[in-house]
Formats: C-alpha cells, structure tokens, sequence
C-alpha cells in the first residue's frame, strides 16, 4: 500500500498562495506542504485553482512590495529613490558602462637643445 493521494483542497490552495506572496519558490512550497517538487508542478496542471493560487500568491507579494517600495521612495528614503530610479528607468538611472582605454598612446616630445642648457642654468 502506498501513500495516500495527495488532492490539493481549498485549505492547501491558501496555504500556498501565502507561501508564494511572500516569495517562496515553487520547490519551497512544496517543501511546507510535504510533497515532491514534481507532485506540485503535475497537480497545477491537474487543478487549476492550484496552480491560480500560486500565481495570486505571487502577484499579492509582488504588489505589496513594489507599493512598499515606492512608498518610501516617495517619502524620501535615498537608498529606495535610487533603487527604484535604476530598475524603473535603466537608460537615465541604470549603471554606466564606460570602456577602459587600451593603452595610452606614446607621446613625442621634442626639446630643443637650448631648451635643455637654459634648465641646467
């Protein structure tokens, strides 16, 4: 006899929506509830509320952090101005790649002869 078939009920639905808003990943998940990776990724394709509630989940946490974010951005938190500037706008705000110079190119000084005696003086 082997084990039990795992059915994905209203109350897993929930547990895993809350797992996947706060930014557990799909192995995680099925870690909490005690199932194989692969059990969870073949019983989203089996029930679609799983599989809903997952993307909810992610969607509510990504929601609550982006607002979070912006928030203190608009509220003057340096560190969330910059962060959100460089991943909103990458041309304006993102990091600057600037191109190391090669070599530096000789430079060709002539000195005239009376240049040099005068120095000496």
């Amino acid at each position: 006899m082997g084990r039990p078939k795992w059915i994905p009920d209203a109350d897993i639905c929930a547990r895993a929506k809350d797992m996947a808003s706060r930014g557990l990943t799909v192995s995680q998940i099925a870690d909490c509830l005690g199932v194989a990776e692969s059990t969870l990724y073949n019983k989203q394709s089996e029930y679609l509320e799983l599989m809903e509630s997952i993307k909810r989940g992610r969607s509510i946490g990504m929601d609550q952090v982006t607002n979070a974010l912006y928030e203190k951005a608009v509220n003057g938190d340096n560190t969330a101005m910059i962060f959100y500037l460089k991943t909103r706008d990458r041309v304006n705000w993102g990091e600057q790649y600037i191109e190391p110079i090669k070599e530096i190119p000789p430079i060709n000084i002539t000195v005239h002869p009376d240049a040099i005696n005068k120095a000496a003086e």
